[in-house]
């Protein structure tokens, strides 16, 4: 079993400034000091109330908040810390994310290999293997028969496994998952989780999901 842990954050504070229509500032703890260690290869779920913070902790471990006090650590960066440049780099090349929302996900006019061709493309991929990659992985989520459908043509299950494509495509170091499922029903919700347990067993991908 790998022992090695992945992210690692101690007494986690973030605090948002919320401005008011009165033009008072006001104060939001959305995590107050939290400790979470996850170990390579691992697959977690993180099940709260809405406004727990469960999106807040999403958002620094991505990359896309600062924390305001304590420490995150991924891997050997710490968010904290990290230059602009770095942490640009950090959400292009180590994290995959996965939204609840199909439209955050995907671009509705592209198709579906084209919208996982993109990722690539942005990281330097260019050429007749990028298409072969972006193919190979649209196999992977088992949409093979779907690859020259657009977003309005995917159902929502679908689309979410175009989003998955699209999440693992730099081979990240971390897949983030904010209520992937939340618009899908019961059924095809199942499909999903089941397809993320068999990516996190195929490929040793740490991955990190908030359900409600």
């Amino acid at each position: 079993m790998n022992t090695q842990i992945l992210i690692q954050c101690e007494n986690l504070v973030k605090i948002y400034q919320l401005n008011q229509q009165s033009g008072e500032s006001v104060e939001v703890q959305a995590l107050q000091g939290l400790d979470i260690s996850v170990r390579t290869g691992e697959m977690i779920g993180v099940v709260g109330a809405s406004g727990s913070g469960k999106s807040t902790l999403l958002n620094v471990l991505g990359g896309l908040d600062r924390p305001t006090g304590g420490r995150a650590i991924v891997g050997s960066h710490n968010l904290g810390t990290l230059s602009t440049r770095a942490l640009d780099e950090y959400r292009r090349l180590k994290v995959g994310f996965i939204w609840q929302h199909g439209a955050r996900n995907l671009i509705p006019y592209l198709t579906a290999v084209e919208n996982v061709e993109l990722p690539l493309t942005l990281s330097g991929q260019v050429g007749a293997s990028t298409r072969a990659r972006a193919r190979d992985l649209l196999k992977l989520v088992n949409l093979q028969e779907r690859m020259g459908h657009k977003l309005e043509e995917l159902s929502g299950g679908e689309q979410q496994r175009v989003a998955i494509a699209i999440a693992i495509a730099n081979n990240p170091m971390l897949l983030l998952a904010d209520e992937p499922t939340g618009e899908l029903d019961t059924a095809t919700a199942q499909t999903i989780y089941d397809l993320l347990r068999d990516l996190n067993k195929r490929l040793g991908l740490t991955m990190v999901i908030v359900s409600h």
